[in-house]
């Protein structure tokens, strides 16, 4: 029988009653966790990175330090998170696009005919997100998207293709590129700062 490893803290961890961390997932140093978070297997977080109620993170992501979840933020399998991201309430990462569970399930698609109309994305990271980014509230990033260094995801977005760095926003998801826009002039003056800070 193969012995069970449980699961990894690091130092000067806050995890609140009703949390659930599964084995095998690694925490790094300074994780505060609001309630009812839920850490699957295999989960990697860094230092510095805190989780609001009912956040779930799902089985092989992996998150960087100082990663901000707000609450009831869902980050899927095999996901990969940079640093100093910001994620507002009610953000869902997808680990698929075609939903084929209950097909799969019912006996009625196999599970190398849902890998194949995924097109790689259960072989890869679900979702890549750069340095930097920040998401607002209640967007849907689908899997096989990459969001570049320091963009901004408007609120209530729904992204569907990558996403260079500057801002985007929509339903679906729409790069913003005109700099006389006040919301790219405001993400262009954040962007200032953080680099005037980090130079």
């Amino acid at each position: 029988m193969k012995r069970q490893t449980g699961a990894v803290g690091g130092e000067r961890c806050i995890i609140r009653s009703g949390t659930v961390i599964y084995e095998d997932a690694v925490l790094g140093n300074d994780i505060q966790t609001a309630h009812n978070v839920v850490i699957r297997e295999g989960v990697r977080i860094g230092d510095g990175c805190a989780f609001g109620s009912g956040c779930d993170l799902q089985m092989g992501a992996r998150l960087g330090r100082n990663v901000r979840l707000q609450i009831r933020v869902v980050i899927s399998e095999n996901a990969e998170l940079g640093n100093d991201i910001f994620i507002a309430p009610g953000v869902v990462f997808t680990g698929g696009r075609f939903m084929t569970g209950a097909l799969e399930a019912a006996g009625r698609m196999s599970y190398e005919e849902a890998a194949a109309l995924e097109r790689g994305n259960w072989d890869k990271p679900s979702v890549v997100v750069a340095d930097d980014v920040r998401i607002g509230a209640n967007s849907v990033i689908l899997a096989g998207v990459r969001l570049g260094k320091g963009c901004v995801v408007g609120a209530g977005s729904v992204v569907w293709k990558d996403v260079p760095a500057g801002l985007a926003r929509g339903r679906p998801v729409y790069f913003i590129e005109d700099s006389s826009e006040p919301a790219a002039a405001e993400t262009a003056a954040l962007r200032q700062v953080h680099n005037d800070r980090n130079s």
